[in-house]
């Protein structure tokens, strides 16, 4: 049995969001990215623009409304320039919001920001076809 050529292309989506401290409340998600229906993640990072100032730690998880850390479960975001690539699971998202979980290492932190940047396709989608 042959397999059936899938003649279908497109171009990976951007999508991005700066996350300042301000933004966040230590262990609790919130909505950072909405995606489409049928969306597959391929590819992101979290990138640190300014360092985090927690006592000791400070982590991110990326999910999505059934899984909080689908993409990536505690990523060390504490450092300048800390860049922390997401862990795409080929799951095909449903649409909606992609969350993000900060959680801190304590103490009362004054300074963190950071951009999350993810690369995706959309399943069933066509811009040009080769074949």
């Amino acid at each position: 049995m042959a397999i059936t050529k899938n003649v279908s292309r497109q171009e990976l989506l951007v999508a991005y969001v700066d996350i300042n401290l301000a933004d966040v409340v230590s262990a609790a998600d919130g909505a950072a990215i909405d995606l489409p229906p049928n969306a597959v993640i391929v590819s992101g990072n979290i990138v640190t623009t300014e360092a985090w100032n927690s006592t000791s730690t400070d982590v991110f998880d990326v999910g999505d409304a059934v899984s909080q850390n689908r993409y990536l479960n505690d990523g060390n975001i504490r450092s300048l320039a800390a860049d922390v690539p997401l862990v795409p699971t080929g799951y095909e998202h449903p649409g909606g919001a992609l969350t993000v979980r900060w959680t801190s290492g304590g103490g009362s932190p004054s300074t963190g920001k950071a951009r999350l940047t993810v690369m995706y396709y959309i399943a069933g989608r066509a811009e040009t076809t080769y074949g």
